[in-house]
This record gives structure tokens, C-alpha cells and sequence, in this order.
């Protein structure tokens, strides 16, 4: 009786081990399949930089394991300039709302909007995420505080 006991918990033991190294091994690759969209899409946006619309210009587009990061400068002194808090305002808006992108932040991928001004100073430091996307109000991007 006890060896049976015995060999029924080592049976559980061994099919709970196998199915915990399922488990990650899935993670492992949904992981690696969010790194590599990543990727592309940060090799797709850098191929047409940089892009220059008015005082915004973007200047790089890179992955960091599933986050593409890009990176733009803002001229708060040329004309037709708006308050950086307008411009953020727009630019998560867009983020949240493209068809695109949203497939993107749907299949777990992230956008991190790091905006510098002429002199280099951080002025925006902001994460889009699908949760972020999904809050009621959108009002919590801040701009870069430093």
C-alpha cells in the first residue's frame, strides 16, 4: 500500500513538473515572439527616420526585449509650437486609438515615448500599454519630471 502511495505521488510529482516546464516554455516563447515584434517594428518606423512634422521630429525607433522605444525631440520654440502637455495629450491619443497599434498593445507589445528638448532635456517619459489604454481617463501621462 505504501509503495503504491509512493509511486502515485512521484507519478503527480513528475506530471506536475512536466506540465510546469510547459508552462514556461510557452512564456518563453510567447516572449521571444513579442521580442522579435518588437523588433520589427522598431526596424520598420527606423527605416524612415528621422521623420519631421512641424516642431516634433522623431529621431529613433529601437527595441528593449517587447518594448519599442522611440525617441523624438520637440522644438517648444518654433513656430506652431503647443504646450508639451497638449502635444503628449495627442500623442497617447494616437497611441490608443490606432487600429495598428492597438493590435500590437492587444498582443502585449509596449511603447515607450521618451520626448527630449533642443538642449536634451528629458520633457516626456511615457509607457503605453494596453492597460494603460483601457483606463477611463487618460489623463495620467505626465510629463518627465527632472
Amino acid at each position: 500500500m505504501k509503495s503504491l502511495l509512493k509511486s502515485r505521488v512521484i507519478w503527480l510529482s513528475l506530471a506536475a513538473l512536466t506540465s510546469l516546464a510547459g508552462c514556461s516554455s510557452k512564456g518563453d516563447d510567447e516572449q521571444r515572439q513579442l521580442e522579435m515584434l518588437a523588433q520589427s517594428r522598431a526596424s520598420i518606423l527606423s527605416s524612415g527616420l528621422p521623420i519631421e512634422h512641424g516642431p516634433l521630429s522623431i529621431m529613433k525607433a529601437s527595441a528593449n526585449k517587447g518594448m519599442v522605444e522611440i525617441m523624438m525631440l520637440y522644438n517648444t520654440d518654433a513656430r506652431g509650437a503647443k504646450p508639451i502637455d497638449e502635444v503628449l495629450h495627442n500623442s497617447m491619443n494616437f497611441y490608443c486609438t490606432d487600429r495598428e497599434v492597438k493590435a500590437n498593445l492587444d498582443l502585449g507589445l509596449t511603447y515607450r515615448i521618451m520626448m527630449r528638448n533642443t538642449r536634451g532635456q528629458m520633457m516626456v517619459d511615457q509607457v503605453v500599454t494596453k492597460q494603460y489604454c483601457n483606463q477611463p481617463s487618460k489623463s495620467a501621462a505626465q510629463p518627465a519630471t527632472k
